[in-house]
């Protein structure tokens, strides 16, 4: 074939160099050849960039024989995987592209199969962490590494260089690639778009940003020939020669001109973007303005609904070169643009309001003026008779007035909803007086007026129940709708009250009662604060001297409230709280034919009443009596403030128990023996309980002669009695059964201690010196010990519990499960140490920071690493080990262990302010996810989670269900609309 009678369409030139030679007549090599630099530079349309890809078509056809052939060789080398490695190895060029590509694909050490793991070690502790930073270094170079030896050196330079032997192809691929690159970087669009590899990427791209024809600014008559053959989008069209153009029936010369104008000016202004496309960066497909286009397609349909940015993400199937990062800059510069707004971590399109559109429209003078006046409320008739128009004329105008301004706002903006359309669901669905919704939902009343000029009616439905309406109305109209339903009642200290003293009265305690005051103090402060609320007197809701009996018996039984001595109250959100917690240690249903004085309880559970925040027997006595059903447990029944009974007592009998089993004995002994044991006040005991025993009692004296038990009875009972540790009220069961007409006051100290056993009040101890020898014996003796049925046993025992604690923090036992207890000579035995223990609290001190709530979940999220984790026990042992440091405070918080770092005395409720002031204001499911997810606590309803921080200075909102870290912040927040 004669290469000089190739078509210029089939030679790989640029569709502008081909369409400009085209012009010139200009249709073959043949012609293209006699041209020079000086002669094409005078061909129409024909740049210098053009001029330049021409000359190289022309010099590379001159050097083709008649035949085709190639009369010189293609200077273009072949990669290929060396032969002879070693040696290409040591090419420095060779060397650096090695490095790069391990750098772009950030190859870890870990590759290095067969690395020792000293030399693994090695390397990671002096920060080596990828291949690229160890590639090519020499033995010497390895060597000067701290720790390195001569071994590990040749290991690593050995498996590196067998590594990148193995990867070759890869490397070679990599290799092609960058020069494939680089041949694209040195070629036009123009002659990409002309050789056929680049055309289906170039029209990927073109399709992703794309051009409607009508968009393309084309003549009337272009634009038309090519609509009418069938041509829809610039895509359609793009490969398109100036031939094939003509082809297209009536398309005229002009008209191929003007089209491949607007081609070309596409292709200059997208050159950049598709090259770096055509080189592999697929985030080229999108410019800002592109992304901003596709971001605000999405709300064509969606109206007054807002996206999230992971549902703008999702919706938009941008690849992942286009970054969320970027696609934030791009919402961000929408917003700032006005063009979206970001409200509670949606985003919605911003509207333009219909009187501002109107304004701005250019339909005539009286059609704007009579709109106006009937946005104003001016009835049809009063602006008939002021221009001198009938009522149906003056109609006629104002439809085809709005009419009008609509297509022309959708053809301005695209968008076919004005700012007013968002009452629309509202004013169409449900019925409400105008005037109060302008008062109380804050719209103004021409709104409405808008809407009916719409054609919209207004609908039927009670209006109550727009507050569930999710769908139809976003939250912040709620809230609006909420307050308008609230109109008749009082707005007070940021909330809506009913209009009555019950409810004043809780606002009242919660406000002012966080610490005790008298009833009498609390008249005054209640109506002082009616009066600062600017709430006008109604002999209904304030007090008077009339009601103040009656209000103080109610205050007395209310649930928002502990009453106490001396007719003081204290704001208490009895009902707000969950107390099976506190019930569960107080063990209540162990309690059978006893009475006690709250005080015991106060006394052996102080950390459990810090926890309730129960600060004296007082409150506890009156808590009880409210919350727990009187006859539940054994007969529960709540005697004179602060004692609580359990089914019959003697008391007489239990004192002369004591008595006995502990004279002879001094009043103040006697007295102080019978309040450890049962809580009642030592004066009270000395006053009024011993009077019925001054027979016993003679010099201040106690005395009283105690039965013996005879030997034979005696050796029957001790040979039973092999236990180290029983209830007195046990051994007398016991005896009852072992012989017939037992005498139990037979069981009495004397007999006990002539047996061995160490004899307490209640309790008895043999085979250790103490109580407390005893305890430690019993959680020591054994290497693994379950504490479930121990905690039972010993509920009444508070030095159970401290010398459980004590062994704790000196690490002779360690919590590894709930309940279940490991004797540090087991772990030793492991090979774990006081001193490896003791490294792990110092690096967990040294990893979080002062003042931090932590649990042992919490740490690993965060990255913290330990050799500890090793031995593969659960987080509660971890938690466990660190409270033998002094350094960290601790307590159990909805089922897992949370600690602190400093001294603190920290509680549930003080972990959980501290989460949310740091948020400032959050979800409570979010809340709740963070400390299951986070700490690891167990939550099975927000109730649990609530109740916690009443009486706080949060603010809990149940409307929108969020937590705030204050009042200030749910204001703050209220005002920008940010819900």
């Amino acid at each position: 074939m004669d290469i000089k009678l190739l078509s210029i369409d089939s030679i790989g030139l640029s569709v502008r160099s081909t369409n400009a030679l085209q012009n010139a007549n200009v249709h073959t090599v043949g012609d293209m050849l006699g041209y020079t630099e000086e002669t094409l530079s005078q061909v129409r349309n024909l740049g210098k960039k053009s001029i330049n890809e021409v000359l190289m078509k022309i010099k590379y056809y001159k050097q083709l024989d008649e035949n085709g052939g190639i009369k010189e060789n293609n200077d273009e080398t072949k990669v290929v995987i060396p032969e002879n490695f070693d040696e290409w190895v040591t090419v420095e060029d060779n060397r650096n592209i090695v490095v790069e590509w391990l750098t772009e694909k950030q190859i870890r050490i870990e590759k290095l199969d067969l690395l020792s793991t000293r030399a693994y070690n090695i390397l990671m502790f002096a920060g080596f962490d990828y291949l690229y930073q160890i590639a090519f270094l020499s033995i010497e170079e390895l060597m000067n590494i701290q720790l390195m030896d001569k071994i590990s050196a040749h290991d690593i330079e050995k498996l590196t260089l067998r590594f990148i032997r193995e990867s070759l192809n890869e490397i070679c691929s990599f290799i092609s690639d960058k020069r494939d690159i680089e041949k694209i970087r040195v070629q036009s669009v123009d002659e990409m778009i002309s050789r056929q590899e680049y055309r289906d990427i170039i029209l990927q791209y073109v399709k992703v940003n794309d051009v409607e024809i009508i968009m393309m600014g084309l003549t009337y008559r272009a634009e038309n020939r090519l609509i009418r053959n069938g041509y829809k989008n610039l895509s359609d069209i793009i490969f398109k020669s100036r031939a094939e153009l003509l082809k297209i029936p009536s398309m005229g010369k002009n008209s191929v001109d003007n089209i491949i104008q607007k081609i070309n000016a596409y292709l200059e202004k997208n050159e950049s973007r598709i090259r770096a496309f055509i080189s592999g960066d697929e985030s080229a497909l999108w410019d800002d303005e592109e992304i901003k286009k596709m971001i605000l397609n999405l709300y064509s349909e969606l109206g007054f609904n807002g996206l999230t940015l992971n549902e703008i993400l999702e919706s938009l199937e941008l690849p992942e070169q286009v970054t969320e990062e970027r696609v934030k800059h791009i919402i961000g510069m929408l917003i700032a643009d006005k063009q979206l707004e970001y409200v509670d971590y949606r985003c919605y399109r911003v509207y333009d309001r219909f009187e501002d559109a109107l304004e701005k429209s250019d339909i005539d003078a009286r059609s704007k003026e009579l709109i106006k006046r009937r946005l104003r409320g001016d009835t049809l008739e009063a602006i008939g008779k002021d221009c001198n128009l009938t009522r149906e004329r003056v109609r006629q105008i104002v439809k085809l007035g709005i009419s009008k301004l609509r297509k022309q706002y959708v053809s301005d903006t695209g968008m076919k909803f004005f700012d007013e359309d968002y009452y629309r669901h509202l004013y169409e669905n449900y019925q409400f007086d105008k005037k109060d919704g302008a008062k109380w939902l804050g719209i103004p009343t021409y709104v409405w007026n808008y809407l009916e000029l719409i054609n919209v009616k207004q609908g039927k439905e009670n209006l109550q129940s727009a507050l569930d309406d999710h769908d139809g109305l976003d939250l912040g109209l709620r809230l609006k709708i909420k307050n308008y339903l609230n109109r008749n009642k009082l707005f007070v200290d940021g909330m809506w009250v009913d209009k009555s003293r019950s409810a004043l009265e809780e606002v009242v305690a919660r406000k002012f009662c966080q610490n005790d005051v008298s009833f009498k103090e609390f008249f005054n402060i209640y109506n002082q604060f009616l009066q600062d609320e600017e709430i006008p007197y109604d002999e209904k809701i304030y007090y008077t001297e009339a009601v103040y009996r009656t209000r103080k018996n109610r205050l007395a039984d209310a649930r928002f409230v502990l009453w106490k001595q001396n007719e003081q109250i204290r704001f208490y959100d009895i009902d707000g709280r969950d107390y099976t917690e506190l019930l569960d240690e107080l063990n209540l249903a162990s309690y059978e034919n006893i009475e006690l004085s709250t005080v015991k309880l106060m006394r052996e559970h102080p950390g459990i009443m810090v926890k309730y925040d129960i600060r004296n027997q007082y409150e506890l006595h009156n808590l009880l009596r409210k919350i727990v059903p009187e006859g539940s447990y054994h007969d529960f029944h709540c005697g004179r403030t602060p004692e609580i009974k359990f089914g019959e007592f003697d008391r007489d009998a239990a004192i002369l128990d004591i008595l006995a089993d502990n004279a002879p004995i001094s009043t103040n002994d006697l007295a102080e023996l019978i309040s450890k044991e049962y809580g009642y006040d030592p004066s009270i005991i000395m006053g009024g309980y011993l009077k019925n025993f001054s027979e016993y009692c003679h010099r201040g004296i106690y005395s009283v002669d105690q039965k013996q038990m005879s030997i034979k009875n005696k050796e029957i009972l001790q040979n039973v009695l092999t236990k180290d540790f029983y209830y007195i009220d046990e051994i007398r069961q016991i005896y009852k059964n072992l012989i017939s007409n037992a005498n139990v006051e037979e069981i009495n100290s004397y007999n006990l201690k002539s047996m061995g056993f160490q004899v307490y009040s209640r309790y008895v101890v043999q085979n250790h010196p103490t109580l407390e020898e005893y305890f430690i014996d019993l959680l020591t003796r054994e290497d693994i010990v379950d504490l479930t049925e121990y905690r039972k046993r010993f509920v009444y025992i508070q030095l159970f519990s401290q010398k459980l604690m004590e062994l704790k923090k000196s690490l002779q036992v360690i919590e590894f499960e709930p309940n279940v207890i490991i004797n540090i000579r087991k772990l030793k035995q492991k090979g774990i140490t006081l001193e490896m223990i003791q490294e792990y609290c110092d690096a967990v001190y040294d990893f979080v920071a002062d003042g931090e709530y932590f649990s042992s979940q919490s740490l690993r999220k965060a990255g913290f690493k330990t050799e500890l984790y090793d031995l593969g026990f659960s987080d509660w042992f971890y938690g466990n080990l660190l409270i033998s440091d002094d350094r960290f405070s601790f307590g159990t918080m909805f089922g897992n262990l949370i600690l602190y770092k400093g001294k603190e005395n920290i509680t549930i409720k003080s972990f959980e302010m501290n989460r949310i002031q740091e948020h400032g204001c959050i979800d409570t499911f979010d809340l709740m996810n963070e400390l299951t997810d986070k700490y690891g606590c167990r939550i099975s309803d927000k109730s649990h989670m609530l109740y916690k921080v009443h009486g706080t200075e949060l603010y809990y909102n149940e409307f929108l269900d969020k937590l705030y870290a204050n009042k200030d912040v749910y204001y703050n927040e209220l005002e920008r609309g940010c819900f």
